[in-house]
Parts: C-alpha cells; sequence; structure tokens
C-alpha cells in the first residue's frame, strides 16, 4: 500500500487517456481496413475527451487544491501495472491491433471501477470515474463486435 494525493491519481489516469490516444493514432496508421481504420479513429478521439474530462477536473476549478492533495491509500502495484501499452509493429494484422486495444479497454475499465472503490473521492471525481469506465465498457463491446463480425 502506497499513499497518493488525488492528484496523482488523476494524473495518472490522464496518461492511461493519453497512450489509449497514442496507440490507436499508431494503429490506424499501419492497419488497411478501413471499417478498423474508422473504429481506431472514434477510439482515440474518444480518449482525448476522457483526457479533457481529467484535466479539467484539475484546471477548471472543479476540485480545491486541498482536495487535490489529500492522500489516498492504493495497491500501488495492481494501481500501476493494470493498464500497459503493448508495443505494435507495422505487420500486426487488424485482429493483433483489436486484441491489444481489446485488452487495454477492459483493463483500464477495471481501473476506473477500482477507482471507484476509493470511498474518500469528492463526488465530481467519482462521477468522472463512472462517466469513464462506462465509456471503456463501451470500446469492450465495439471491439469484441468487431472482431465477432
Amino acid at each position: 500500500m502506497r499513499e497518493l494525493s488525488l492528484n496523482e491519481i488523476i494524473e495518472y489516469a490522464e496518461k492511461i487517456e493519453l497512450e489509449s490516444y497514442t496507440f490507436y493514432s499508431k494503429a490506424k496508421e499501419i492497419i488497411f481496413d478501413e471499417e478498423v481504420k474508422d473504429l481506431l479513429t472514434q477510439l482515440a478521439n474518444d480518449e482525448t475527451d476522457h483526457y479533457n474530462h481529467l484535466r479539467n477536473l484539475r484546471q477548471k476549478g472543479a476540485l480545491t487544491q486541498k482536495e487535490l492533495d489529500q492522500k489516498i491509500s492504493l495497491d500501488i502495484d495492481l494501481f500501476s501495472a493494470i493498464v500497459n501499452t503493448e508495443k505494435i509493429e507495422k505487420d500486426f494484422t487488424s485482429s493483433e491491433v483489436l486484441n491489444i486495444a481489446l485488452q487495454r479497454e477492459i483493463n483500464t475499465e477495471q481501473t476506473y471501477a477500482m477507482l471507484m472503490t476509493l470511498t474518500q473521492l469528492n463526488d465530481n471525481v467519482l462521477k468522472i470515474f463512472e462517466l469513464l469506465r462506462k465509456q471503456e465498457k463501451g470500446h469492450v463491446i465495439k471491439i469484441q463486435n468487431r472482431l465477432n463480425g
């Protein structure tokens, strides 16, 4: 267990969203299937929106400095390991990219679900984490549908 500030937790969540955006942006450059490219573009745009939701928590005055400085105990190993960025290669198929994307989205949804268990979080933060968890779950469904379709 380690104590992190709410600000550090939000920064980590921003990092997840930025890494996802970068992954999708790079992946769409190597894929030839136009439908998959369109899905990757949509996912990249969604990740930008997610990042902005998180950034606004810290920059738009939704939280006070005291709230941002609040320390929260977390299992840091689980927290830092739950979302990894797997490298994509130029010869990856659409299925390979989508399977990596699927695991990223599952892990990210689980991260937000875990963060929502932190009862000492501000209601604004919990609402954003719940919104993002639901959207990540929606990404999982979209990717699964594409893999199965």
